[in-house]
């Protein structure tokens, strides 16, 4: 193994080949050679640094499980800092609703029936709304809003311009915040 100073240690390509192929040693170059720039990432997407660092620590388990999932589509840096991005939204998440840390009795887990059904029909709503975009602005949405794409890497994905997917993003939202409008307010 090449020491951390030589210039083809973090080689993108190479790093690339290594994930494809899986095991411990990507993982270790990848964290030697991304570790700082998913660190940055995560304090853009956490709300502290602390959450940031678990981020990034929650990242990097979740690259070691799925790093065979890895395509090689697009960069290798762009899939980690994706999944730390995921990571602080889930930790958001996780965290919003609690009452006290560590006194799991006074936050209540299960949903009444009320809000389990009306979750079911906003759930069905939405599919429905989303089926009926085109599969183009679909997969924009869902790119963006579920994968946190940025507007550059969904135009590289589909060949669009950055304006085209910004345009056509704005435009589906809007469709679908006015198909699930009378759903929401109805709850």
């Amino acid at each position: 193994m090449a020491p951390p100073e030589s210039d083809d240690y973090c080689n993108p390509e190479l790093l690339m080949r290594l994930a494809l192929a899986g095991g411990s040693e990507a993982l270790d170059r990848i964290t030697r050679c991304y570790g700082d720039r998913l660190l940055r990432a995560g304090q853009r997407y956490c709300r502290t640094s602390v959450e940031a660092e678990d981020a990034v620590q929650d990242a990097l388990l979740h690259a070691t499980q799925h790093l065979g999932d890895f395509r090689g589509d697009g960069s290798l840096e762009g899939w980690l800092v994706r999944v730390v991005a995921t990571a602080c939204r889930r930790q958001a998440r996780g965290s919003k609703n609690a009452v006290h840390e560590g006194d799991e009795s006074l936050v209540s887990t299960r949903p009444s029936p009320l809000d389990a059904s009306c979750a079911s029909e906003v759930g069905r709503n939405l599919q429905a709304a989303l089926l009926a975009l085109s599969e183009s602005d679909r997969s924009i949405v869902l790119l963006a809003e579920v994968e946190d794409w940025r507007a550059s890497e969904i135009a590289q994905e589909l060949g669009l311009t950055e304006g085209a997917v910004r345009v056509r993003l704005m435009r589906a939202r809007a469709r679908l915040r006015a198909a699930l409008l009378p759903a929401i307010s109805a709850t």
